[in-house]
């Protein structure tokens, strides 16, 4: 949910005149037997490059005060990564973002 929150702020942002037609696109994937991936995709400003590796970092926000606390990408890489799976950023700068989530499909048991 904290993508899709990040997606709808990033697509409500675009300026009415840009002519784009606002999107988010989730899509699903089975990989193999193991793995499975989900893709959510915005058609916003995109991410400027300087940032992209401080995304998954505590308390770090592009938002102003009062509207974002910083954690919710921390908390999906943390949740991910507790289920051994990964998650990837694509985005270019007027073109959008996307995440692409890689879960395994059960868990692996020792």
């Amino acid at each position: 949910m904290n993508i899709i929150s990040n997606a709808i702020d990033a697509i409500l942002e675009q300026k009415a005149d840009s002519g784009k037609r606002k999107q988010i696109i989730i899509d699903t994937l089975k990989i193999d037997d193991i793995y499975i991936k989900v893709g959510i995709r915005d058609n916003g400003s995109g991410i400027p490059p300087e940032i992209k590796n401080k995304l998954f970092d505590p308390f770090f926000t592009t938002k102003p005060v009062g509207k974002g606390t910083g954690l919710g990408l921390s908390v999906c890489y943390q949740i991910i990564d507790k289920h051994k799976g990964k998650i990837e950023l694509i985005s270019e700068l007027e073109q959008g973002t996307k995440f692409a989530i890689i879960l395994p499909i059960k868990t692996q048991t020792n």
